[in-house]
């Protein structure tokens, strides 16, 4: 599954763009921080349990990076479960230290409460900083958070300035929290326009160096991410979804699915399955569809679409949370699929989850910060005083056992 200003340290050469550290993959014992600093740079992290760091003002442990590059990605292992760490980074080529960050590793067992949002990227009329700005920071303001799941679209296209805008706009968000990516249809497209093929979407696996599938497991609940967007099915710089992408990750997705030590099983991807313009399912990501009803999942999490929706499907609660600030799409008409539960567009906001493991349940609110006159416009957004909760659900962990 992150203070000095997130583009420049405080105190580095103007010629170099440094990413303040975001952290990601955080387990039991471990987790990567991650940073971006001058061309085939290094650097060092400082790190204490933050009740050490609190008492003494120093660190336990220092670590230096292994490699030469702009992107740094440093491990720390043998950390204690369920702990917050205070670090602080020193990129190589500035005078001085980014700010003291922190996170805190999973737990072994018990509750605990993450965030999901996608879409936080830019419209025609507007900039980061005038939308998702106002999710990022209610957000870092959000007590006991131990991780946030990102449903992809980070910014409107594969661009070098564009991800130090996501990374400057998210900064106080991601220096208390980690995150766990997931890969959006943005990230693929092409800064010199729409009619060129899809990138290699480089800044994603620069800044993040993770796979496109993967999953990871908190007090026995699972959490599993998986890609949608298909570069090999593109229109210009667009990958759609494609039914062999999904069945190419069929197998590898019951595999863990089918484990009956599982306390619950939880799924993101950018796409959606269900969505409020389709009357039915998408048929390209079917192969998971089943599988999540054989082995029946907790939850699913899902993008792309720039609105809040809810459906139960089979039993399953199925979330939209494409709301973080990409240009809104309104639910009109009378399209929708037969398990549509709730919807609220021209909104910004984030889902919340609560999870209690030995009450096999979780509880999802949706929270809007601000709402929108327009679907893509420059014009202040009306930012409430305090987040509003507009939707609330509270379901199982674990269902009936698999068929």
């Amino acid at each position: 599954m992150l203070l000095s200003l997130c583009i420049v340290s405080a105190s580095t050469g103007a010629s170099t763009d440094y990413w303040s550290p975001w952290v990601t993959m955080t387990s039991t014992d471990s987790a990567i921080i991650n940073w971006r600093g001058e061309e085939n740079g290094s650097g060092s992290i400082d790190y204490a349990k933050t009740s050490y760091f609190d008492a003494h003002h120093s660190y336990e442990t220092t670590i230096e990076t292994k490699e030469a590059a702009t992107y740094q990605h440093v491990r720390l292992g043998g950390l204690d479960p369920n702990t917050s760490y205070t670090y602080r980074v020193t990129p190589s080529g500035s005078d001085g230290p980014f700010a003291n960050r922190s996170f805190r590793t999973m737990p072994e067992s018990g509750p605990f409460t993450f965030i999901v949002f996608s879409d936080p990227q830019k419209g025609s009329e507007y900039e980061e900083k005038q939308r998702f700005k106002y999710v990022a920071d209610a957000i870092e303001k959000e007590p006991e958070i131990l991780f946030i799941l990102i449903g992809g679209d980070y910014n409107g296209h594969d661009s070098d300035g564009l991800w130090s805008q996501f990374f400057q706009v998210a900064d106080g968000m991601l220096a208390k929290d980690a995150i766990f990516p997931t890969i959006g249809n943005h990230e693929y497209h092409n800064s010199s326009g729409g009619d060129n093929p899809p990138t290699k979407a480089d800044h994603f696996h620069w800044s993040f160096d993770i796979p496109l599938n993967y999953s990871f497991d908190c007090s026995g609940i699972q959490f599993i991410v998986l890609n949608t967007p298909d570069p090999n099915n593109a229109n210009g710089d667009d990958p759609h979804t494609s039914l062999a992408l999904a069945e190419s990750q069929e197998p590898w997705l019951r595999e863990r699915l089918d484990d009956d030590t599982l306390l619950g099983s939880f799924t993101i991807h950018h796409h959606p399955i269900w969505d409020y313009y389709n009357a039915t399912s998408n048929p390209d990501l079917e192969p998971r569809e089943s599988l999540y009803h054989a082995y029946n999942i907790s939850a699913n999490f899902a993008g792309h679409t720039h609105n809040y929706q809810r459906y139960s499907i089979g039993g399953i609660p199925y979330f939209i949370v494409g709301n973080a600030g990409g240009r809104c799409a309104d639910l009109t008409g009378d399209s929708a699929p037969a398990g549509y539960i709730f919807g609220m567009n021209k909104t910004l906001g984030y889902l919340k989850v609560a999870v209690d493991p030995a009450k096999n349940t979780a509880t999802a609110e949706e929270w809007i910060v601000a709402t929108v006159k327009e679907d893509d416009s420059k014009e202040k957004p009306n930012v409430f005083e305090t987040p509003k909760m507009i939707d609330r659900i509270t379901f199982p962990l674990r269902k009936q056992s698999k068929e």
